[in-house]
């Protein structure tokens, strides 16, 4: 699942939301996982998530990103304590303020639910129909990467069905391009071949 995208924030995000779509079938996609959850989502966690409890977060973040998309709030109680801890100058330091819970799975999704709170309105809804999968968007992007890619597809098959006759021109010019340069030969003159039919 680990995959490079730019910025930290971007990179955790993304990790939320694949993790969110991820299945846990086998032990080695538990172990694999369940190291991600603790590198993205509890770096400071004393011991790793047990299956269990990362099915739980996964289940929360499943629910969470679910509500947000039908408009409703992602609602997640836990007990808790809010700390406030000083800075290295007292109170003339910035001032740090931490949840900390009883257990590990709500601090995973404390952790998601601030990723992706910061990711602020980059994080979207697929357009298009029948999709509606959340992801984190660039600039106007409008579509989930396999929506745009499938979107996209779609518009190269229909420009090709419109203009037969470039699909040819192009092609053509592409292959004179390599020819010449294979040869050598900038000036190479080659003939198109009449067509059948």
């Amino acid at each position: 699942m680990a995959r490079k995208q730019g910025s930290p924030l971007r990179e955790k995000a993304d990790w939320v939301l694949r993790f969110a779509g991820t299945r846990l079938a086998t032990p080695q996609d538990f172990r694999r996982v369940s190291r991600e959850a603790c590198r993205w989502l509890d770096p400071d966690g004393a011991r790793p998530l047990q299956l269990g409890e990362l099915r739980a977060v996964q289940a929360h973040i499943q629910k969470g990103l679910k509500a947000l998309g039908q408009k409703q709030p992602w609602e997640h109680q836990f007990r808790g304590t809010q700390v406030l801890l000083s800075g290295a100058k007292g109170l003339h330091g910035p001032l740090t303020r931490r949840f900390e819970t009883q257990a590990p799975s709500d601090r995973c999704v404390i952790n998601a639910m601030d990723v992706l709170t910061e990711v602020g309105d980059r994080l979207r809804t697929c357009k298009r129909r029948g999709c509606g999968q959340a992801f984190i968007a660039v600039k106007r992007q409008e579509y989930c990467i396999d929506c745009a890619k499938a979107v996209q597809k779609a518009r190269v098959a229909a420009w090709r069905k419109r203009n037969p006759q470039r699909v040819l021109d192009l092609a053509h010019e592409t292959y004179v391009r390599r020819r010449r340069r294979e040869s050598g030969r900038p000036n190479l003159k080659i003939a198109r071949r009449p067509r059948k039919g």
